[in-house]
């Protein structure tokens, strides 16, 4: 599980910001929202262009440098506001009680330094285009410019088949990321597309467990898949089986592609969150609120919560009615705003020790908690 992200000189933020996602001393939501001390995910909330998604971006930068196909376009993530053409990411996860960090540090267009610790020891030791590694034995290799070395290490030798490293990238591997606003999902083991992706699942498995789960949220529609949708009034036909929705108590079936965005967005989180209450995994969601209703997103999250075991789940909003303790403890929640010297700067609800009967949403709106944005109305 991801326990901390550190970044540096990168897209909005100015000075070294680290998030830290271990549990503190709250005993809110303990049983269902953490995990071995960890906690299971946390929200982004604050003004725009504050840098909430580039926090985001930084884990599937990640997952893009280790399990993606072709080398990553980083151009445009040093921040604009610095000097020099440095910037670099630190992540640290915990896996079977050991500590997992990865150092990343780029320059132009190029990896110019990496280091992995597993616990205390330096595994992996990478200065431009020459690393050592010492996993099983010390041994010395060559690696181009704008590739990972620790990528490079784990398609050729299996990282020297190390169990915490091996069990690490398959966490990662069964990542997803889902944008509700554009609708686009990305994942990263193909081999699962039918438990990650809606059309591949219904492919194989029908509509029956979909329409089970709208069925347990009370949804007033029901999932259909069929070449043919023969309305009172008119008929749509498609050489291939189309998704559409049919609201419960009439026989009129709308095609995916002509429903509301809050529908769209809902059949496309459904099956990543599914899959990632079955599967330990992170789960990237940004703009979470696209379309969808306060309450079906307090139902989703809590959905997630009360049943995965060790997923995490990441998510960047602007509904502050999520900023519940009956959905997410104190530090859970972070509120990002911009300073123009700064950069980014990030408040941690649970840093300025509120008390966990509070309204967090109204403390957030009165500005205890910073990241309020204060337009001219």
């Amino acid at each position: 599980m991801l326990t901390s992200i550190t970044l540096k000189d990168y897209t909005t933020f100015i000075n070294e910001t680290t998030f830290d996602f271990r549990k503190t001393e709250y005993q809110t939501l303990e049983k269902t929202n953490v995990a071995n001390n960890v906690l299971k995910g946390a929200l982004f909330v604050g003004e725009n262009g504050s840098g909430k998604t580039q926090v985001l971006k930084a884990i599937t930068l990640l997952l893009d440098i280790l399990l993606g196909n072709n080398s990553i376009n980083i151009s445009d993530l040093k921040s604009f506001y610095t000097k020099g053409n440095t910037f670099s990411l630190t992540f640290t996860f915990q896996v079977d009680n050991k500590e997992i960090k990865y150092y990343i540090e780029f320059s132009g267009k190029e990896i110019t330094i990496e280091k992995l610790y597993l616990d205390s020891s330096l595994v992996i030791d990478r200065q431009k285009e020459k690393g050592i590694i010492t996993i099983a034995e010390k041994r010395e290799v060559a690696i181009s410019s704008n590739l990972s070395l620790l990528k490079q290490e784990y398609y050729k030798t299996n990282l020297d088949n190390e169990p915490t490293l091996i069990k690490w990238f398959e966490y990662l591997s069964n990542s997803i990321y889902v944008n509700c606003l554009t609708g686009k999902t990305r994942v990263y083991n193909v081999s699962n597309l039918t438990e990650q992706v809606l059309e591949s699942h219904i492919e194989k498995f029908g509509t029956k467990e979909i329409n089970s789960f709208l069925d347990n949220l009370n949804y007033n529609s029901e999932v259909v898949y069929d070449k043919n949708f023969n309305n009172e009034n008119n008929k749509i036909i498609s050489e291939n089986n189309m998704i559409g929705l049919r609201k419960k108590g009439t026989n009129v079936t709308i095609p995916i592609n002509l429903e509301s965005t809050g529908n769209k967005c809902l059949l496309n989180v459904i099956t990543p969150l599914k899959y990632a209450v079955k599967t330990n995994c992170i789960l990237i969601i940004d703009e979470f609120s696209s379309g969808l209703h306060n309450s079906l997103e307090e139902a989703l999250l809590k959905y997630f919560f009360v049943n995965s075991k060790e997923s995490q789940i990441f998510i960047v909003s602007h509904s502050t009615n999520l900023l519940d303790t009956y959905l997410l403890r104190p530090d859970q929640m972070f509120s990002f705003s911009f300073d123009v010297k700064k950069g980014t700067q990030i408040t941690r609800f649970s840093d300025l020790l509120p008390k966990d009967y509070q309204n967090f949403e109204k403390l957030y709106l009165n500005g205890v908690f910073n990241g309020l944005p204060k337009y001219d109305k």
